[in-house]
Formats: C-alpha cells, structure tokens, sequence
C-alpha cells in the first residue's frame, strides 16, 4: 500500500492497480483510472476567482493552448464523449488581463454560475443541468478533484457524497487523503498545542536545546557518559553558563531525565557543513623530500607511541600499500610545526585512495595498519568535527572487523606471522579501549574471545605496549562495570574492590623503566603514567559521595586520602605534559588524558579553595595555548574542541565557585547528582589521612551524607571526625 503525502499533487500516467466504477477499494492508487479512457489532449485549467472559466465550441482540428497552463493535470474523459479540442477562452476585463492568481484545490471561489456567459453551442461535456444552479463552497475536495488540483462540486442531492467531476466520468468519489497544512490552520495549531501540552504533562523527561528550530531536522550522534563534553556537563560545582556559548558552538543538546540521566547529541546542521572533499583550494603535489620526511619523522616521534608497523618491516617491502604511506606521513603531519598545507594535501589523497581502492571494504594487514594509524588524529578524516569524529569511529571499527576476518584475535591458533599478528591486535585492543572512553560508546573487543598472547619479540616497544595492553583491559573492565547503561544498579561493592586492585596493582608492578620518576620521564614512561592518571579519574569521580549519590546498595566511597592521592597524580602528569608539550599534537588520547587531569584539579580548587590546583589548571591551560597558538586558526578542529574545555575550566576558577550548583547530568546510570550544601568547609591538617577534612556549618550540618567514608565531614561543634549515614 503506497503511502500518501498530506499535500495534492499531479497523478502518475501508471493505471497499476486502477478501480473501475463502483468497485470499493482504491488502496494501491491515489484515485481509481479506467484503463479504456484516452486522456484529454489538455489539462483542467486552474481556477481564477474574478471571471468564470468557459469551454470553447469543439474544433475538427487539433491545437495548442495559448497560454500553458501551471497547474493543470491530465485526466480521463470517457470513451463515448466528444474530446473537446481547441483553446479555452476567458471573459476578462482589460485591466485584469494580464493577472493570474492561483489557487489551493481547497480554496474555492464563487460558483461558475455567478458569472454571467454566453453560450453558442452547449458543450458535449455538460452531463447534468445541475451547473444551473448555484453552488455553494465545497468543505474539502475529494481525493479525485485533490490529486488533479482542479475545482470539486459536491451535488447537493447525493448520499454519499458525490461530486459532478466523479459523477461526469464514472470515477469513486472518496474523501480519504488528509487535507493540506494550509487548510483549518489555526484549528490544526490549536490542536497540536493542546495535544504537546498533553504529552509534556505526561512525559518524565526535560530536553535542553541549543538549537534553533530550523535545524531540528538533521540526524543526531551521542556522546556517551565518559566523553569529554559529557564530563564537564556532569561535574559538579560549575555554573552552566560557563559552557553555554560551548553547547552552541558545536551543537550540542542533551536530554535529561526526571531523575537526571542523559546523554550529549549533536545536531548536524546541514549549512554548516559543505559536503565535499576538500571545500577550499589545495595543493595536491606532494614533493617526495616532504614525504621523506614526514616518513621519517612518524619512526622517531609516532610509532614509539602505538607501534602498528616498525620501520625494518616498512623498508622491506620494494612496493608499499599507498594507504598506509599516505597514512603514516598524515599522522606525522598532524605535527605543530607541520604547514597546514601540507596536512590537508596529504588528507585529501588519503580520503581519496580509500574511496579508488575500497579500503574500508578490502581486508588485509596494510588496511588494517592504516586505519589504525589514521585513529590516531580525529582532523585526519575531515576538516568538519562532526563529520571527522563520526569517520574515526566508523573507520575503527572497520579495521577491528577487518583483523577479525584475518584471524588476528586468533593469532597463536593461525600461526603465521605470529609476532606480527600479536602486535596489530595489541594495538586494535588499545585504540578499541581508549577511542570507547573518548566518545563514551561501547567497546568491540571481548578478551574472551582471543587466544593472541601479547608481543614478545624482545623489542624495546614491546614492553611498553605490554603494559598499554594490560591498562587498556582494565579501562575496559571500568567501562563495563560502571559506565554501562545500567550504571551502578548492579554493580556490587566486591567487583569494585577487585577493579582498584587490579588497577593498583598494575602501578606497582610497572618495570622499573616505566616507572615516572618526574618531568622529565621519558616518552613511553610519562604517558603512560598520563593514562593511568586518566582511569584512575575516570573510575572515582561517580564515587564523590558529596556530590553524587550512588544505589543503596553500595558502600563503597572516595576518602579524602584517595582524592588528595589523584590529586596528587594528576598534577604530576601535568608537570610532564609541560615539559613534553610536543605530545599534545598528535594521539587524541592525550588531550583527553589532559582534561581529566583539568577535572581533578578543577573539582580540587572548587570544593577545597586550593589555590595550588588553579596554578596547576593554568599551566595545562597555557601549555594547550602554546599548541594552538602554533597553528592556523582553522587548523586542527577536532582537537581544539577538547582544548577549550580545559580553557573553560580555567575560566571557571577566575570567580567564586558555585557551591550549591547542581550537576546538569548524572555522571552514570544508578548515580543521581545532588546540590551541596553551602557551609561544607575544608581545613588541611598534615597529621590526617589525605591532609585534610570537612567541616560542616549551618544548614551542612543537617546534609546527607549517606555513604561518606567515616572521618571525611565533621560538624562545627565537634572535636572528632563523624561518620555519616
């Protein structure tokens, strides 16, 4: 059954499916058409409401009509009527000769006989001598009279209703299709209002929309709870406000249950976005010294970091894939002191040799370490931050597929290019784990599943790659048992404690080699204390009972001692990230490694006036200054994006913290944020565990506090720590 739209419009010449008179379905047609009816040889001409439309006396000869006519539409006439050829003239006055005025098939004008004519010769299509008479205004047309968009008289006499233009040539008369929006407008409007104001009652659910109604129409991408824009949305003790103008730059609107559960859409907001390859002209000659060096450069300073392909393997093959070239040098070109010439040349014959060759559905390793290589940069896949974070994820995806199909996941089983094989799945877990984090979306890799060992080949990199392995299958666990859809609700308290061993356990049996030992730790050491600062965040921020209260069920909670020790981390990481600001530029996991540090050390100076955590927020502040300050405005979109939440934070601290202000968003499902209570105070105190403690005042000292460690809060009147419950 075809699907009818609400406005009329001109009829198919298709007679599939046709009705003939009298029979009573017409469900796979817009109106009934007798196959044995020749068309007219012209149309219905529309109808002018001043003068009165008349047919001329039938011709022997066949002619075109003076003036074409816009909104005619052929129709049958029956076989034993006289075709009446030849032009249609109008009875016009002078001054309104040149005038034409049209009309919806639903607006009807005065009858034809209100206009006085003259007739020589009575038409072979007049049937009935009803046109006598005077006609009243038809409420609706029928669906015949709608579809051709011409005049429909309902005969006064008839039951059912039907009109002259059905009856004339044996058509069904039906009034099913809808009327058109310009029809009852204002009845149809009071109706919807009324109908909206019934479901907002009924509805448990609030929306926040930074959008204009324009762009309602788009589709929408979400951004999951551990997102960055998610984070900042959900933390406590920071005004709205301060990230309205943010919402708005990027499109974002989040809708929010009654009990505070949510996520981040973005609108894609079709004039924003041209849909081509590369809008502005570039130049698309690559000199090989360029790409000699960009090669060159992804050895010394990239691949250390995810070691997809080792410069021994890339040079022992005479011929390599052209993907995975121009992959490697776009990545190394993400670099600040890279032109953004050259980056977006390099960008556009990527995106072009994954179109020419079908990359994205041919197999192989060298596709495989491409696309991973190309998870490293979100600006790699399009100069527009919807539309390059939304191919990142799809493109990952494709490649994990891909090392399925080849076996990778069962690298000890196909045994073939085992060191290989376990390398590039090493690398499909952490780039699946930590992209999953970043966009706060599911992970597609279950460990269950795979029998491949991780990288012994005695290389340098692989034992750091071990330990990235290793710390990306707890994030994963992190993930899974707190930032699932279900949350905390049945999360228990034992796998909990069993997550922080791990977790801290992972810390403690670092190689010595791993070990930070400062700012100036090497690469693969500091970032992976940076990663680690970022689970450790990522797993306590729900558990900050002051703010956030989690199921009943659950006892466990964040102690000041916890908290001053992330503290403590993160500042840490943001002293090596000072020191090696060069590793802001390319993996996008470091700058959201950065703005969870931003988040601890914000939550840090808000809730414990620490001046030392704004000092810290202001380096990691100036630190991403100094990288966009080195690139073109326009340049590096995606990662500018993450930059000004830190930028945001900062800025937040330059007045007085907003202590009764309430998180927009639950950080997780089972977790419902909750307005501190002004009065809440922190004293340092060097003989307590974490430094430090709580004191409640006024309207603090009646709080809920359930399920705050004891000795965090004590009351004003107190000399010792009290638990609450």
């Amino acid at each position: 059954t075809q699907q009818h739209p609400t406005g009329g419009y001109a009829p198919t010449g298709s007679v599939n499916g046709a009705t003939g008179p009298g029979m009573s379905s017409h469900s796979t047609q817009y109106y009934p058409m007798h196959p044995t009816y020749p068309p007219a040889p012209h149309g219905y001409a529309p109808y002018y409401p001043q003068q009165m439309m008349m047919y001329g006396a039938p011709r022997s000869s066949t002619s075109v009509p003076e003036q074409a006519q816009p909104s005619s539409a052929p129709s049958p006439v029956p076989a034993s009527a006289p075709a009446v050829i030849g032009k249609r003239k109008r009875k016009l006055e002078p001054s309104r000769s040149k005038v034409t005025v049209e009309k919806d098939s639903d607006q009807e004008g005065p009858s034809g006989s209100d206009v006085p004519a003259k007739r020589s010769t009575p038409p072979a299509t007049t049937p009935t001598t009803s046109d006598s008479k005077k006609r009243t205004k038809t409420q609706r047309a029928c669906d015949s009279c709608r579809s051709r968009k011409i005049r429909c008289d309902v005969l006064t006499d008839s039951e059912p209703p039907l009109c002259q233009h059905c009856k004339q040539y044996g058509f069904e008369c039906t009034f099913f299709l809808p009327i058109t929006e310009t029809r009852f407008k204002k009845k149809k409007m009071e109706e919807e209002a009324a109908e909206k104001e019934k479901e907002k009652e009924k509805s448990t659910d609030t929306r926040r929309n930074t959008l204009s109604p324009q762009a309602e129409s788009g589709d929408l991408r979400v951004f999951g709870p551990t997102a960055a824009v998610h984070l900042l949305h959900s933390q406590p003790i920071i005004s709205s406000r301060m990230y309205e103008s943010y919402d708005q730059r990027y499109h974002h609107t989040w809708e929010v249950s009654k009990n505070g559960d949510g996520v981040i859409s973005v609108q894609n907001v079709p004039g924003d976005e041209k849909q081509v390859s590369h809008p502005k002209p570039i130049d698309l000659r690559l000199e090989p010294e360029v790409l000699q060096n960009l090669l060159n450069a992804y050895f010394k300073e990239i691949a250390p970091l995810l070691p997809v392909v080792s410069q021994t393997e890339f040079l022992a093959n005479p011929s390599p894939s052209p993907i995975l070239l121009y992959s490697m040098c776009l990545v190394a070109a993400a670099r600040r002191e890279v032109p953004q010439s050259v980056f977006d040349s390099i960008r556009y014959a990527v995106n072009s040799v994954i179109k020419a060759e079908d990359v994205l559905s041919t197999a192989s390793i060298a596709n495989v370490q491409a696309l991973l290589i190309l998870s490293m940069v979100g600006d790699s896949h399009s100069q527009f931050v919807p539309n390059a974070l939304s191919a990142l994820w799809i493109r990952l995806g494709t490649a994990i597929r891909m090392a399925q199909d080849l076996g990778l996941h069962r690298a000890e089983s196909v045994k073939q290019s085992v060191e290989l094989r376990r390398r590039l799945w090493g690398a499909c877990v952490i780039c699946d784990r930590w992209t999953s984090l970043t966009y706060g979306h599911p992970y597609m890799i279950d460990v269950q599943d795979c029998d491949a060992r991780l990288p012994s080949s005695g290389d340098p990199n692989d034992l750091y790659m071990d330990e990235l392995v290793r710390l990306s299958v707890i994030l994963g666990r992190v993930l899974k048992t707190i930032y699932s859809p279900s949350g905390l609700m049945f999360t228990t308290d034992d796998m909990l404690y069993s997550l922080l061993s791990d977790l801290e356990s992972w810390k403690k049996n670092l190689p010595e080699n791993l070990q930070y030992r400062g700012s100036d730790t090497p690469q693969d050491a500091g970032l992976l204390h940076l990663l680690y600062c970022s689970v450790c965040m990522i797993f306590w921020r729900v558990f900050m009972r002051i703010h956030y209260a989690c199921p009943a069920h659950l006892k466990f909670g964040l102690t000041v001692e916890t908290w001053t020790s992330l503290v403590q981390l993160t500042s840490e990481s943001i002293d090596w990230l000072d020191t090696h600001e060069r590793m802001y530029d390319v993996w996008l996991l470091v700058p959201y490694a950065a703005t969870s540090c931003a988040l601890v050390q914000y939550h840090t100076w808000a809730r414990r006036q620490d001046a030392e955590a704004a000092t810290k927020l202001r380096k990691l502040r100036d630190c991403v200054r100094r990288w966009e300050g080195s690139i073109s405005p326009d340049h590096m979109s995606a990662r500018r994006k993450t930059a000004e939440i830190i930028a945001l934070l900062y800025e937040a601290t330059q007045g007085p913290p907003p202590l009764d202000q309430a998180p927009v968003l639950n950080p997780t499902g089972g977790v419902k944020g909750k307005r501190a209570l002004i009065g809440l105070e922190y004293k340092k105190d060097p003989s307590r565990p974490g430094g430090g403690f709580f004191v409640a005042h006024g309207e603090a000292r009646s709080g809920d506090y359930e399920g705050v460690p004891r000795g965090t809060i004590v009351t004003s009147s107190d000399d010792e720590a009290e638990g609450s419950s």
